[in-house]
């Protein structure tokens, strides 16, 4: 089976506004975006205002004539924490070289607000200020951020098509956030293509000799460049692994000789974590020149006449230009190099690989019977319930049937419900920025579009709260269209840490929207919960429903599904890796359809279970660190950071694991309908902890399976046997809530479960659904979790 490869896109594409800064990631950004389909409408640059080109830029409604600046010395690049600034003289001539309009503007302000996320403290992130707007946001005005925004409305004033707008982004929180905001306030598309490049897969034209050269992987994206004819050489060099020996080489050069070179200066000073960023020169170690690549885009490439080094403070060295032109190409120049040579990464990272291959080659081992079996008797109430323990309060089952028939009138009454709610807490009012995970029950996915309408106003700060929205159908209460439930977090705002990535790229779905692919919160000592947000299978670069790309006579319901089913936990797993997960405290795979259901159950526990599975080979993997290397170096927030190694272990990692252990728990929940018709949607709850326990047992109640952490928080979940009799259900139901709700320490407590169940009242969130299933696949009346906080 060959493995899977990017989407391509059938959407109509979109016209792009390219940010170039002449660094190698801008331009070869601009590459990737015609790679996936969409057009470049225009080039925007801003350079330093104090600039002798200031006078000749203001002009572009008038396009620069690259003549005039062919003869100006380069000038000396400023300390802008968000622009690339040196080698600005030679910004002209992209115009020329790529065939694309390109618009300037001074760079105007400082640095104002340094902190990792963009407008983190505003009122409303999305706000635009009056001109009596306060002190605080009379600042976010001044940041030099905002030198984008009337640079971008001139663009889109010129070019209406404009729908998206592009940057060279790699692993700074600190650019990519203030990009986002900027392109969501103007109502443009974030394309983030390099996103996390360098812990992706490598592309199948490179994956061979990225497993057996270390310096093919991890300089990866550099050998990505030169494979399609880029040339991009380093301006200026700040870093103790690197020296002006190293200035106006080529990075991308076709021999390699320089990326060894960087890959070995960069081993003597960076962490293992960052060695790959560092190659990059995401740490400022270097700032680079684009000077050509494939004929399809570059039309002239750029020389340079004349070239002096030059030695700053602290040991920076640079290159000072003069005489830069435009040279046309020639007819044979490119030739060889075609679309096709820009690379992309693999889907699927090589243990989900495997283990889809695994799975599809085990086609007949799951079987495909109908449902049988049913709970005859009772109703369980979808009744309001609040819990609150350990800095944690759980508001479950809100609806508003009152307040009209329709899912957007509910909704607004459901968030005028919760504001209040979260008023009357005793000691410190609470607010919706204050909700870090919400789980958004429909009747039918067709409310959506209305309900999200009404959600979204909920949270105008960054960082919305982590979401999974299902549809359940007639399992709602009658009159119910909507129900919800929010997990808010009652400790210091400061120390929460989220997620919330709304470019595309290769790395996972953007998020565009009101929720977060990930809040996490402290609860005791270092250890942290993480809320991750529900995944469908989207592939991340088209945002399209993934499928089989086999020939239609050749597929089956299984092969689809699987690859889906996969994905969408490639998805978690990513995201629990951008957030430093060690364990999975256990997760949910919603599923949908009316055949196959016991099948898609046991397929999803079987990628769940071999996951999490510790193979005897298994070694520590380079994974994210979440040190920002541009935050380090220019949030002035490293205090921020996590204190833990810089090189994270594997998700699991069995080294915080204490007992012998078992697969975390899991559930399947059969659910009438999910986002964009996707048949599988997996959410997990992760946890950042030193040690813990994991032990499982059968009992008369059902198969319990519990973890507990070393500052003693535990997570329950109780598999209830579907073969019980009415009576011995009730009975054990009994058991199970005198054991685990009669407690102080309760703070979360969920059920799964058909509306017919011998039960009248839950204490906890309610979750009704058409079946549920559990450990390999076994079917069950329904799946219990409980979360506690012990003191």
């Amino acid at each position: 089976m060959s493995p899977p490869t990017q989407t391509p896109q059938t959407t109509p594409g979109l016209n792009v506004i390219a940010l170039i800064s002449g660094g190698k990631d801008s331009l070869y950004s601009i590459l990737h975006c015609i790679r996936n389909g969409h057009k470049v409408v225009a080039l925007a640059n801003l350079y330093p205002s104090t600039s002798r080109q200031a006078v000749s830029t203001a002009a572009k409604d008038s396009h620069e004539d690259p003549k005039k600046e062919e003869d100006e010395e380069e000038e000396e690049d400023i300390d802008s924490f968000m622009y690339q600034t040196i080698g600005h003289s030679v910004i002209p001539l992209y115009e020329a070289a790529l065939g694309i309009p390109l618009y300037r503007a001074p760079i105007t302000g400082d640095a104002v607000d340094t902190s990792r996320i963009y407008r983190h403290n505003a009122a409303d992130q999305m706000a635009e200020e009056p001109e009596s707007a306060n002190e605080e946001n009379k600042q976010h005005r001044q940041d030099e951020t905002e030198s984008l925004v009337p640079l971008l409305r001139r663009i889109k004033a010129a070019h209406p098509e404009a729908n998206a707008v592009s940057a060279g982004a790699i692993l700074s929180t600190y650019q990519r956030t203030r990009i986002e905001n900027v392109a969501s306030r103007l109502g443009l598309v974030p394309l983030a293509w390099l996103w996390q490049y360098p812990l992706l897969p490598a592309p199948a034209e490179r994956s061979a000799l990225s497993a057996v050269s270390s310096v093919m992987g991890d300089a990866g994206l550099l050998e990505d460049m030169a494979a399609c004819g880029c040339e991009a050489r380093i301006i200026k060099v700040a870093s103790g692994g690197l020296d002006e020996r190293f200035l106006w080489e080529d990075v991308s050069s076709a021999d390699g000789a320089l990326r060894r070179r960087i890959v070995n200066g960069m081993r003597r000073f960076a962490a293992p974590g960052d060695l790959r960023g560092a190659v990059l020169g995401e740490g400022g170690e270097y700032e680079s020149l684009a000077l050509d690549g494939p004929g399809f885009l570059w039309r002239s490439r750029i020389e340079v006449c004349e070239t002096e080094v030059r030695t700053g403070e602290g040991g920076v060295g640079y290159v000072r230009l003069k005489g830069a032109r435009c040279v046309p190409k020639t007819a044979m120049e490119g030739d060889a190099i075609t679309l096709e040579s820009v690379r992309r990464p693999m889907l699927l990272d090589e243990a989900f690989a495997r283990v889809l291959e695994d799975v599809q080659s085990a086609s007949g081992s799951y079987g495909g019977e109908t449902l049988a079996g049913s709970i005859s008797a009772g109703r369980i109430k979808c009744e309001p319930r609040q819990l609150r323990n350990g800095g944690i309060w759980h508001i479950c089952n809100i609806t508003a049937p009152e307040a009209g028939t329709e899912a957007a009138e509910q909704m607004k009454g459901i968030a005028g419900k919760i504001r209040t709610i979260l008023q009357s807490s005793t000691n410190v009012p609470r607010g919706t920025e204050d909700i870090v995970f919400a789980t958004v029950l429909l009747r039918s996915m067709a409310d959506f579009a209305s309900m999200n309408d009404t959600y979204v106003s909920l949270f105008k700060k960054p960082n919305p709260p982590a979401r999974a929205t299902v549809a359940c159908g007639d399992e709602l209460p009658e009159g119910v269209n909507v129900m919800v439930s929010f997990i808010v977090d009652l400790g210091d705002r400061d120390s929460r840490q989220g997620l919330h990535v709304q470019s595309r790229s290769y790395w996972a779905p953007a998020n565009i929207g009101p929720y977060s692919q990930a809040m996490s919160i402290p609860l005791r000592g270092v250890e942290r919960v993480v809320y991750i947000a529900g995944q469908i299978p989207l592939e991340p670069a088209s945002m399209q429903m993934v499928c089989d790309s086999a020939p239609t006579e050749e597929r089956s319901w299984l092969s689809d599904y699987s690859l889906r089913a996969v994905l969408s936990l490639q998805h978690m797993w990513r995201i629990g890796a951008a957030m430093q997960v060690d364990w999975w405290l256990g997760a949910v795979a919603f599923i949908t359809g009316a055949e196959n259901i016991a099948a898609k159950a046991r397929v999803a526990w079987h990628i769940w279970e071999t996951m999490n599975s510790q193979s005897d080979d298994e070694s520590v993997d380079e994974e994210e660190s979440m040190f920002d290397v541009w935050d380090i170096k220019y949030g002035r927030r490293a205090q921020e950071q996590t204190t833990k190694a810089t090189v994270s272990a594997p998700i699991p990692n069995f080294e915080v694991l204490r007992s012998s252990g078992a697969t975390p728990p899991f559930l399947a929940v059969q659910v009438e309908e999910l986002p964009r018709a996707s048949d599988i949607e997996w959410q997990g709850l992760g946890y950042r902890c030193d040690g813990l326990e994991l032990n499982a047992e059968e009992t008369d109640q059902g198969r319990t399976t519990r973890t507990v952490t070393e500052q003693k928080a535990g997570y329950t979940i109780v598999e209830t046997d579907m073969e019980k009799s009415e009576s011995d259900l009730k009975s054990a139901l009994q058991q199970i809530l005198a054991a685990h709700t009669v407690t102080s320490a309760l703070t979360h407590a969920v059920i799964y479960t058909t509306k017919a169940f011998p039960l009248e009242s839950w204490p906890g969130e309610v979750v009704p659904c058409k079946s549920v299933w559990g450990h390999k696949g076994r079917r069950l009346a329904a799946g219990i979790i409980f979360q506690s906080l012990e003191s």
